[in-house]
């Protein structure tokens, strides 16, 4: 150790992600929430204002899964749960509670530093309790482990495989459902169905056979037995008498059995209808009634969503809006909203997330511009517009800021918004009749849907009256009239898989037929305008693109015949399923507890010996968060003040503009990063901001006051004085990355920064810097990397950069090449070599993922006074991602000077990143 203090240091300036020099992309606090807290029984529930229903409903819900919990597991976990509820997911992607960006995708999460528990509604209430069963899972297993083996004297923690974890959240949460079995039936179909530990997302299935094979008390067992095994493999065989693998092969023997009848009774949808999209991932098509040869949907081809515009003949798509590279299109939500093209054929509308919440947008197909940009105040998320036939209205639907979803209507021009039902019941996928009289939406508005079923609805726009188009325990959704208002369109799992459905209105009933027969999946369908073929988005071979069926309407299909009713006013509330009840609230209070605190000791030859702590600690919300050094080293003469080291650094993150401050006492002899010897002592502040325009663009600043005794003994000369140092820098990320580093997008950062003798006002020294790089996708997953880095600084003491090694210039030594000024230019060819492979031991396996490979072309230099020569090298690698933890890198470079290359070979071993 080379001084905990100031390795720790570095750790406290690099400790949140939103603050600091180097890359990264930005989690913004758009909003600003006067949170308040909600005790219960077993939970403290965080919420703010506006979603105090929704926090009542969760602290119930909470209450009730917990009992259930504590008999599934035997077990009760005897801590308070903080559990954080946020009213929509755009909220939710702002949380400080961990320091990752959360994906759209993401549904929840438990953090195990303090345990807490944090989820968004989405809009289904049944969906939130799920999803809240399903953390409340997690919670009891981390809990019952940590106790089992605290009980039995093992220091060591084991956790659970993420496969099991996530399985038996799965299994303890939910009902196996039709998507997850869409998704076996298509890797059995394609023979791709993998081992338990890489299918554990489709829902639980092996625990479900686990529970049938073995009993439903085999997991209390397995967990009771968690001491008595130190790998997941031996407590599976103690407690069930069966190897892993063994149960492995029988699980997939069931799943054939299982689902093989239906694979021969049924088929993927390329050989139903014909392909209209071959790369990617394609889907929710749109038609513009105007012109039957094109149509628009959602593609992302390799890394970033585009709205793009296919022609029916096949050819290559033309891309009208790219999304995830700017502000104003942050996210287009491609899984949970669909396009709508204006009757005239001339506007696009499409919702799209823009700085903390989402966007209705109008485009003009024919000047392929942004005619319209609408945000509405309270509204916070918007899906699914549809344009009413006169082109001058849209329906879509909004979630407000407590979570609620409903309808709404407006103008084009932002004007007249209303909220069709204003409930709490998911309204969503409207789409206006041809006669401009009715609108179909999708919805939970049934006795079913306290289950989380959806059926069909009918909006009547004068009457204001709702009707149940279709009534079942089933999922209808995406619902589209036919051109002519005759019938409408959609996708339902009502005979077991998600197929396309025609539904007839024919006097006081409906009349409803099954247009396909799929192995899979078939969604989001849309007639076209001869009402002779539709356009629909089918999943096979692990994807979606988008199909196009042949319609034959005289076909003596089985239909199927439903009343239609006048909906309930309230099929079902939150009291009818679990019952309320009422919890007092109060003001969230800012309470600091530990997220780590830790010591070390360490010897070194040279430096002698030294120890020390590191201490962090934040609220619950994360949004304050200290972290404190404290070490010694003992190999100082001058007693036990002069080698003591201390550093204290704050973060505040609950706004946009993120701060922190800190204080430093530091002082030891060290290595410098060019191999020489430096005695510093230094005493000071420092204190910074960060403003992030984007998720991709912020500007960052600092200033710090430090007394600083220097002796650079590699260059015969001692400092002393006070030394004020400040620098602002500007950086963008649009990144995309893999396990084993960025492929796509581009990243750069421009700086100054200077420092000042504060007492005699002499400047020390002034330094620029700039980093860009791009990274040009070829394919799927090859890209090639360039980057163009140049930094100076001039003064009476200047700053030295530093050249060498796997992440500069390879073919020198880390390091070798320094000085006050530096320019380096690298090009890299990143290629895949083997997905997977598997080492085998007497002891075990280890499997590894992400094996890839780098043909690389370096020039560069560093240097004081006069520039000499390019230095260059060549050469290739290989990268392996170790866990998504580390990199493991290996470069073999032969130096060059453009005229020959050195024959020999100089070899540079690295753990981190491609740049």
């Amino acid at each position: 150790m080379r001084c905990l203090a100031w390795v720790a240091l570095g750790w406290l300036l690099m400790a949140s992600a939103a603050i600091g020099q180097g890359f990264g992309q930005n989690k913004v606090q758009y909003a600003e929430f006067a949170w308040r807290k909600m005790e219960t029984e077993h939970f403290d529930v965080y919420f703010f204002a506006e979603e105090e229903e929704l926090a009542a409903y969760a602290a119930q819900m909470a209450e009730r899964q917990f009992v259930d919990l504590e008999k599934k597991f035997a077990h009760t976990v005897q801590r308070r749960v903080p559990l954080v509820v946020y009213s929509s997911h755009i909220y939710f992607e702002q949380t400080n509670i961990i320091p990752n960006l959360l994906p759209e995708g993401v549904a929840g999460f438990t953090e195990y530093l303090k345990g807490r528990v944090a989820l968004p509604l989405s809009g289904s209430l049944p969906e939130f309790e799920r999803v809240l069963h399903h953390e409340l899972v997690h919670v009891f297993t981390f809990d019952r482990i940590a106790r089992v083996l605290a009980q039995h004297g093992v220091l060591d923690f084991r956790p659970a495989p993420l496969w099991f974890s996530e399985g038996l959240a799965e299994y303890w949460s939910s009902e196996p459902n039709s998507f997850g079995e869409m998704v076996v039936r298509d890797a059995l179909f394609a023979r791709r169905l993998v081992s338990i530990a890489e299918m554990y997302r489709i829902y639980g299935t092996f625990c479900h056979f686990m529970a049938a094979r073995h009993g439903a008390d085999v997991f209390e067992q397995l967990f009771a037995n968690w001491w008595r095994g130190e790998t997941f493999g031996e407590i599976f065989a103690i407690t069930t008498g069966e190897s892993l693998e063994k149960f492995d092969q029988a699980w997939q023997y069931h799943l054939h059995k299982r689902h093989l009848p239906a694979i021969a009774d049924r088929d993927p949808p390329s050989e139903l209808a014909t392909a209209r999209t071959q790369r990617g991932f394609n889907i929710k098509p749109e038609i513009v009634p105007s012109d039957s040869s094109v149509f628009y949907h959602f593609r992302n081809a390799q890394g970033y969503t585009q709205i793009v515009r296919t022609r029916r003949d096949g050819s290559e798509p033309e891309v009208v809006v790219e999304g995830e590279r700017l502000p104003v299109f942050e996210s287009l939500h491609p899984l949970s909203t669909r396009l709508a093209a204006s009757p005239n054929g001339k506007w696009l509308a499409f919702a799209a997330k823009s700085r903390g919440r989402d966007h209705l947008y109008i485009w003009d197909l024919e000047q392929k511009r942004l005619v319209e940009d609408l945000s509405f105040a309270g509204i916070v998320a918007i899906a699914s517009p549809s344009f009413a036939p006169d082109g001058q209205r849209l329906a879509f639907a909004g979630s407000d800021e407590g979570g609620w979803t409903d309808i709404y209507l407006v103008d084009v021009t932002g004007d007249s918004l209303r909220a069709l039902c204003r409930d709490i019941y998911h309204d969503r996928e409207p789409d206006w009749s041809p006669d401009g009289q009715h609108i179909v939406f999708s919805s939970d508005r049934w006795p079913g849907g306290r289950r989380g079923r959806y059926n069909l609805f009918l909006y009547d726009l004068a009457t204001e009256q709702i009707s149940a188009l279709s009534q079942g325990e089933h999922n209808d959704g995406q619902p589209r009239w036919s051109p002519d208002g005759k019938r409408i369109v959609f996708s339902s799992d009502r005979a077991g898989a998600y197929d396309i459905y025609a539904l007839q209105l024919t006097g006081e009933r409906t009349a409803t037929r099954r247009l396909t027969h799929v192995l899979t999946g078939a969604f989001d369908p849309v007639l076209l305008a001869d009402d002779q073929h539709l356009l629909f988005s089918g999943y096979e071979s692990g994807g979606f693109q988008i199909y196009e069926l042949a319609v034959d309407w005289a076909d003596s299909a089985e239909v199927s015949y439903q009343r239609v009713e006048e909906a309930p006013v309230e099929p079902w509330s939150l009291a009818s399923l679990h019952g309320q009840s009422e919890v007092a609230s109060q003001p969230y209070e800012r309470k600091m507890s530990f997220d780590i605190a830790q010591g070390q000791i360490s010897q070194d030859p040279e430096f002698g010996t030294s120890g020390g702590i590191q201490v962090a600690l934040s609220d619950v919300l994360g949004n304050d968060q200290y972290y404190f050094v404290l070490s010694h080293i003992a190999a100082s003469q001058s007693g036990f003040f002069d080698g003591l080291n201390v550093a204290l650094t704050r973060f505040h993150l609950g706004q946009r503009l993120n701060a922190y401050w800190g204080v430093f006492r530091l002082n030891d002899r060290f290595s410098s990063r060019f191999g020489r010897f430096v005695r510093e002592e230094r005493l000071g502040a420092h204190v910074g901001l960060s403003y992030p325009f984007s998720q991709h663009d912020r500007i960052d600043t600092r200033l710090s006051l430090r007394h600083a005794e220097i002796d650079r003994q590699f260059e015969g000369r001692k400092l002393s004085g006070w030394l004020a140092n400040n620098y602002v820098s500007y950086t963008h990320d649009t990144s995309l990355w893999i396990p084993t580093g960025p492929l796509e997008g581009r990243r750069y950062s421009l700086g100054l920064a200077q420092t000042i003798d504060f007492k005699t006002s002499r400047r020390f020294n002034i330094t620029l810097f700039g980093d860009y790089r791009h990274y040009f996708r070829l394919s799927q997953r090859s890209a090639l990397a360039v980057r163009l880095m140049g930094r100076r600084s001039t003064g009476v003491v200047p700053e030295f950069f530093s050249l060498g090694g796997s992440w500069t210039l390879r073919g020198y030594r880390w390091r070798s090449l320094w000085g006050s000024k530096m320019v380096l230019y690298n090009q890299e060819l990143r290629f895949p070599l083997v997905d997977r492979f598997l080492l085998r031991f007497p002891f075990g396996a280890m499997e590894f993922s992400a094996f890839r490979g780098a043909l690389f072309f370096d020039v560069g230099n560093a240097w004081n006074s006069d520039f000499e020569q390019w230095r260059a090298a060549l050469g290739a690698g290989v990268r392996l991602a170790l866990g998504g933890v580390f990199v493991f890198r290996l470069d073999a470079a032969r130096r060059t000077d453009f005229k020959s290359i050195d024959g020999d070979t100089r070899w540079d071993f690295f753990f981190g990143w491609d740049y």
